[in-house]
């Protein structure tokens, strides 16, 4: 494996809220073996990168990401039907976008597990690490964002329920998903909610075969009561209520994750928001012509939208960017999961819109990279990823300018490189645009 020898840059490592200047990073055998100032790294035989005025920041980590387009195209009458061209064609649009390490929260069992492995091979940079759950717990007939049985599993007694857990940790998946909501503040029906028993069941076997478990509610009081039970990380913004001083303290206690998930109440539920997005440069630049089609005018997204409580949605923006700002100022965990494959929330690019709202909604730009970074890796368990130190794996993004200056900054990608290898980003894109 090559060496490489990044000379120059501007570094935010993750650890710290600002930029280390004038530094080379010596990268072998796909992990950085040493981090000098620029004019000691002459002695270094290795390709060199000229990184002067870029800024290298760890690869980011996407915590909720749905392998879909972002559009209509891939939505079948089961929602989510996990088709290996679409999921893989998400992944490439990921890494294109930086997003080094992905967790996905609901895929059939066995295909997970087979995707799983062919995107931690260390010589594949076609696709990002990828992270998985498995089929989601859900109440019989809830939602689960998908009807496929594979990607279900409904106990309804807390044997079956413990059953599920112990199914799902002997195969090996790396975090279980709990969907425990009614969507009665998103859609016009509601739907089941699985049994508060059956959840706290799910939650403590969970934590006995020590895995994590996320969390799908918008609802806040649904919230507080996994956060009673344990949960470590919470999918979704609390929508119908501020968060208060029980929630916090619920929320410390179990050091639990939370994901705010702008870019659904931003752009998913608001199709002139959407539109205007989808409008922009490097959209259209990377987005395949087919998934945006499907969000014009008169087409699927008018139709989806007939169904939901949009304006509701929207009178509770407020809240919503206020309930991140007062997790977050409380010492509570944030990290970096913008439900990516929901309408609009194009694989990759989402990471880099859902950081953009969070700085909108009052986080700090340090804050948000450290989010996507470091605190995303420690909730993957991974403690060779998410920061720029000797001895991590190198799974590093070169930017042009300061993001600290300019969060939009992370989308001015230079290049890439996951486990030390550089990746081909305009062949990446060709194929995205192609498929």
């Amino acid at each position: 494996m090559t060496k490489l020898l990044i000379r120059n840059a501007q570094i935010f490592d993750g650890l710290g809220h600002s930029l280390q200047d004038n530094k080379s990073i010596l990268i072998e055998h796909g992990r950085i073996v040493a981090i000098t100032h620029a004019d000691e790294a002459g002695s270094f035989e290795a390709t060199v990168i000229d990184a002067t005025g870029k800024t290298v920041l760890p690869g980011l980590i996407d915590m909720h990401a749905h392998l879909l387009s972002g559009g209509f195209d891939t939505i079948t009458e089961v929602i989510d039907s996990f088709e290996l061209v679409t999921q893989e064609r998400a992944l490439k649009q990921m890494l294109y976008w930086g997003v080094t390490s992905v967790y996905n929260p609901v895929q059939p069992l066995q295909s997970g597990l087979e995707l799983r492995a062919r995107t931690t091979k260390a010589d594949n940079v076609s696709f990002p690490r990828l992270f998985i759950s498995g089929p989601g717990f859900t109440a019989p007939n809830g939602w689960a964002g998908s009807l496929l049985p594979l990607a279900r599993l409904e106990p309804t007694t807390l044997e079956e329920a413990e059953w599920g857990v112990n199914q799902l940790a002997d195969a090996g998946v790396d975090i279980l998903k709990i969907y425990y909501d009614t969507q009665c503040c998103a859609f016009l029906n509601p739907l089941p909610k699985l049994k508060t028993a059956i959840m706290e069941r799910i939650i403590s076997r969970a934590h006995e075969r020590s895995l994590r478990v996320m969390l799908h509610a918008y609802d806040t009081e649904f919230q507080m009561d996994a956060l009673r039970a344990g949960v470590d990380i919470m999918a979704h913004s609390a929508v119908t209520a501020p968060v208060n001083d029980q929630y916090i303290e619920l929320a410390l206690k179990a050091r639990t994750l939370y994901l705010a998930t702008l870019s659904v109440y931003q752009d998913a539920f608001d199709e002139n928001s959407l539109r205007d997005y989808a409008g922009e440069e490097f959209v259209q630049r990377t987005v395949p012509r087919q998934t945006l089609d499907t969000l014009l005018n008169k087409g699927p997204l008018d139709e989806f939208l007939k169904v939901t409580k949009k304006s509701y949605l929207k009178s509770q923006l407020p809240t919503i960017k206020s309930n991140l700002k007062s997790v977050s100022d409380n010492g509570i965990a944030v990290g970096v999961g913008p439900d990516t494959g929901v309408m609009g929330a194009f694989p990759g690019l989402s990471v880099h819109r859902e950081m953009e709202l969070m700085v909108d909604a009052g986080i700090s730009p340090a804050q948000v990279l450290v989010a996507a970074t470091r605190t995303s890796a420690e909730y993957l368990g991974e403690q060779l990823l998410g920061t720029i130190e000797e001895g991590k794996t190198a799974d590093l993004i070169i930017v042009d300018g300061n993001p600290l200056d300019d969060i939009r900054n992370t989308r001015k990608i230079e290049m890439v490189i996951k486990n030390g290898i550089v990746v081909e980003r305009e062949k990446l894109l060709s194929q995205i645009m192609a498929d």
